[in-house]
């Protein structure tokens, strides 16, 4: 699908489901009219999920490896999600995220990000991407420190 045919679906459902807001927003009750007049809104989406284990067969790593090879597997995962959220809901404005820990269940990484952030965002390493969309994480020796969120 082309960029422009994107942002006109887009486009579209947003102002399908603002007439839906609209509508909603209506209180005619009888003979006299009455409405609630819209001035915006935002639709957001929030999610959580646990990060994955690295696979298996990585298992053997050593431990520096492995946990350098965890935090890029799971920045590239949140990049992805981030990318499919948006591509797969255009009503969507944006999407507030927590990912957490698959040990301890403690968030590791958390923000909100924004169509618009997230449409502009380009950077030469994945971490400093999701950090410019406003995703907060911290790293001492390749490991995840948890948020305390």
């Amino acid at each position: 699908m082309t960029t422009a045919l994107k942002k006109f679906v887009t486009h579209v459902a947003q102002l399908r489901r603002r007439r839906e807001v609209i509508r909603a927003l209506d209180l005619n009750r009888g003979v006299r009219k009455y409405w609630l007049s819209l001035k915006s809104m935002r639709f957001r989406l929030k999610v959580e999920w646990r990060a994955r284990r690295i696979h298996p067969w990585e298992q053997d790593l050593l431990p520096e490896q492995a946990a350098k090879r965890f935090v890029q597997q799971c920045l590239e995962d949140i990049d992805v999600a981030i990318s499919w959220l948006f591509a797969t809901l255009p009503d969507t404005d944006e999407v507030e995220l927590r990912v957490l820990d698959p040990n301890s269940g403690s968030p590791i990484v958390a923000g909100t990000v924004t169509r618009s952030d997230a449409a502009s965002a380009k950077s030469e390493s994945i971490g400093m991407k999701l950090k410019s969309l406003g995703l907060v994480f911290r790293l001492t020796n390749w490991q995840f420190e948890p948020l305390g969120i």
